[in-house]
């Protein structure tokens, strides 16, 4: 007897100094422990203990939601819908359409603490691996909300529910066995339908009196984490979830699996868990089959070189591992042929780029979310692009951008038993199993990238098929094919009129048509020509506009100053004894003032003046020359200097472009320049640049750069600073909340177009910040 009185204290021993601690297990020892030694007293188990299981251990609402999802898909259900309202009814409501639960399992399982039926039964009926053993998550209700009423409905049983106030169980001193939770008849429950029809079992959980409000960034959050419960590119088809809610109504739609179909390249690894041999499978666009690769571990760590990461040993401690890779180019060439377009793909890649790891189907937080603070780069791949950002030319160095990168890692619990959860019930124990995993995984990221250098010369051969033949611009070709039409127009009207077999009415027919013809065709071209004036004076007016809202501050300091210098001017001179002195003194404050103003209000109105408009020859230093002087009382009074290094040269353009595009790349150096401490400064540089058109041909053309003493344009951007409505431009008192109208760069990006010339961007070798090349052909008046 004695010695099985030992065996149940060391199990007891051992469970209490588990955490989080399997309440039930404890309470049924204790219990048996009293039964076999008379001596012994059992544990009581405080009431505010669920408090801390529950509230103060899950890290916020979004997770404790999530652990009542996952229970629904634990329960078999189809469908969840969640219904979250803070504006308008202080509730949430979770409904699946799952097996339930009967009045004895609600009583004796659900709510005794600890226990758990997955322990034993590890699968559902429907082969779900089911995700919680714990018997805690239930707990996560107290979470959300103090009011607490669950309705639930099995096959075998009635319709049944319970009530309770968790705020009962934040007291000192009160067993849990004293707080009542009501047992009651519901009326009625609702559930989601099950292929279209009235689901007959489920469970339906309402919350009210919030812990804690839901704002728009929570919701987007927990949509995208919903989103990713379950992996998109797995068959996990029967698991449907809804949200809807009243903080962010637009959040509704899933998300579409077709996305993956734009990826590059697809690479799906494989280890079973046994020796040190890792498969690897490739799909990409430019070849027809798959390629299959075995590759070593040890192999594996030293050709991506992360010995140094830690204690890595000859094969993966981690277990049997499944990992998928998705590599996409944010480019409109991804989406040609597919039935969304390229705003949408990249929607979807801002939402779930990262590699997120899955066990049994079901996401594993933080790993690979984007909100998350720690998560989303897991694997330190922004900070490894940071440090090479090199590109695909530069094969031995090239790293892939984790913004193109959708992953999945797959593990179960069953198999990955090394793989444990932390205690926090977000993430897993950072053990040795986990850096293998995580090694893993990067490896897996170097063999993609290996992959992609390996296919240099199917993408360039890929891009030069489809790269135009011409930099003629789609105006040019219809302006060429009227002149056309009208000298075939012209050579058909000869023809006829010295033909003899044809009458002469139908000759004066036809002449009367072909002059009408080519008429039209002339005023087509007259149309045309007026539509690019008109684009460009938009594309000044815009710039205006943009340049108005970045020196606004200055512009209205200068209104103010100039109304306080005349102010104090009035009231010097209404004195009984006027200081004639000082008021002079401040009236010559305010002409100065009122002198900006003026200045600012001239250079708006020079902007789209008619003689700009028209292309003629053009000074381009004195055009940078005039921009800059009226642009730099502005920039002194930021502290900015300019300095401007300019070659003497001429070019048969249009005035207003050449401004528009200095004005422009002004704007955001203004702006840079402003957001770092030290010397603030932008250089402008003009000067002769040819380029080769062939190995014997060479267009003449200028070079103009701005440069900045700012920060630098940020690597994740660096694709998108040219796109329509995209701005970096932060306003620091209002958070990530953009202040820039994300047309400048764009406005630029289309008159170089137009103008046949180049747009690129690199780091100031000097000032360290952003540089800006515009590389344009030098046009000879005809």
């Amino acid at each position: 007897m004695s010695s099985k009185i030992d065996n149940v204290k060391l199990e007891l021993t051992a469970l209490l100094s588990k955490n989080p601690p399997d309440f039930g297990k404890i309470l049924s020892l204790s219990n048996e422990l009293a039964k076999l030694d008379p001596d012994h007293q059992r544990f009581f188990v405080d009431a505010k203990t669920l408090i801390h299981l529950g509230r103060d251990s899950i890290k916020d609402h979004s997770t404790a939601l999530l652990e009542l999802v996952k229970n629904s898909y634990d329960a078999d259900a189809k469908n969840v819908d969640i219904e979250i309202f803070s504006i308008t009814t202080d509730s949430i409501r979770v409904a699946d359409n799952g097996f339930g639960m009967t009045e004895d399992e609600l009583k004796n399982n659900w709510l005794r603490i600890g226990f758990s039926e997955k322990r034993q039964q590890k699968k559902s009926k429907l082969g779900r691996r089911k995700t919680g053993e714990k018997g805690i998550g239930r707990i996560s209700t107290d979470r959300l909300g103090s009011q607490l009423e669950i309705r639930t409905k099995s096959k075998d049983s009635e319709l049944t529910g319970i009530k309770l106030n968790w705020d009962d169980f934040d007291v000192e001193g009160k067993n849990i066995s004293d707080i009542r939770v009501q047992l009651f008849k519901p009326d009625s429950i609702s559930l989601p339908k099950l292929l279209g029809e009235d689901a007959k079992t489920g469970t339906e959980i309402l919350i009210s009196k919030q812990r804690q409000p839901w704002s728009k960034n929570n919701i987007e959050n927990l949509y995208q984490e919903l989103s990713a419960l379950t992996p998109p590119f797995e068959d996990v088809v029967d698991f449907d979830i809804s949200l809807i809610n009243d903080i962010q109504p637009t959040i509704s739609e899933k998300i579409d699996t077709n996305y993956l179909n734009a990826a590059e390249i697809e690479i799906e690894a494989y280890y079973d868990g046994k020796g040190s041999e890792i498969v690897y499978t490739y799909w990409d666009k430019y070849n027809k089959k798959e390629i299959i690769e075995k590759i070593d571990w040890q192999n594996l760590i030293s050709k991506s070189n992360l010995k140094d990461s830690h204690d890595l040993s000859d094969s993966l401690r981690c277990g049997p591992v499944t990992l998928k890779l998705y590599f996409f180019l944010r480019e409109s060439a991804s989406v040609r042929d597919m039935d969304f377009n390229l705003s949408s793909l990249r929607e979807f890649l801002d939402n779930n780029a990262g590699i997120k790891v899955y066990r049994d189907k079901i996401v594993v937080k933080p790993y690979g979310f984007p909100s998350s603070q720690f998560g989303y780069d897991w694997l330190e791949l922004a900070d490894r692009k940071a440090k090479d950002p090199a590109g695909l030319s530069r094969a031995e160095n090239y790293r892939v951008t984790p913004n193109q990168l959708v992953g999945g890692v797959f593990i179960t619990r069953d198999s990955n038993v090394e793989l444990a959860d932390s205690a926090a019930r977000e993430g897993l124990v950072e053990s040795e199993a986990f850096y293998d995993l995580r090694s893993l995984t990067l490896g897996s990221i170097n063999m993609l990238e290996s992959y992609r250098t390996k296919l240099i010369p199917k993408i360039k051969s890929s891009k030069a098929g489809t790269k135009k033949s011409s930099t003629e611009t789609q105006t040019d070709k219809l302006i060429k094919a009227l002149s056309n039409i009208e000298q075939d127009l012209d050579d058909i009207n000869s023809d006829i009129q010295d033909s003899k077999d044809i009458d002469v009415d139908t000759k004066i027919k036809v002449q009367k048509n072909i002059t009408n013809l080519s008429r039209t065709t002339s005023k087509v071209e007259k149309t045309i020509t007026d539509l690019l004036n008109w684009n460009r004076t938009l594309s000044g007016l815009a710039t205006i506009g943009i340049s108005s809202a970045v020196f606004g501050h200055e512009t209205e300091g200068s209104i103010t100053q100039f109304k306080g210098s005349v102010s104090t001017a009035k009231l010097l001179l209404k004195r009984k004894e006027p200081n004639i002195e000082k008021a002079l003194s401040e009236l010559d404050k305010a002409i100065r003032y009122s002198k900006r103003v003026a200045a600012w209000g001239a250079y708006a109105l020079t902007r789209v003046q008619r003689e700009k408009r028209n292309k003629k020859n053009t000074n381009i230093k004195r055009t940078i020359e005039s921009v800059v002087n009226e642009l730099k009382p502005a920039f002194s009074a930021a502290s900015i200097s300019i300095d401007s290094i300019l070659k003497n040269m001429f070019s048969n353009t249009y005035q207003m472009d050449i401004e528009t595009i200095l004005i422009n790349l002004l704007t955001n150096s203004y702006t840079a320049a402003t957001q770092k401490s030290g010397d603030r400064k932008i250089v402008i540089t003009l000067s002769f640049k040819d380029k080769k058109k062939s190995k014997k041909s060479i267009i003449e053309g200028y070079m103009i750069t701005v440069s900045d003493s700012g920060p630098g344009v940020s690597k994740e951007f660096s694709h998108r600073v040219f796109e329509p409505l995209f701005s970096t431009k932060l306003n620091p008192s209002k958070g990530s909340k953009s202040i820039g109208t994300g047309l400048g760069l764009t406005v630029v990006s289309s008159i170089v177009r137009d103008l046949k010339g180049e747009i690129s961007f690199d780091q100031d070798p000097i000032l360290k910040g952003a540089r800006f090349k515009v590389w344009l052909p030098i046009e000879k008046k005809k």
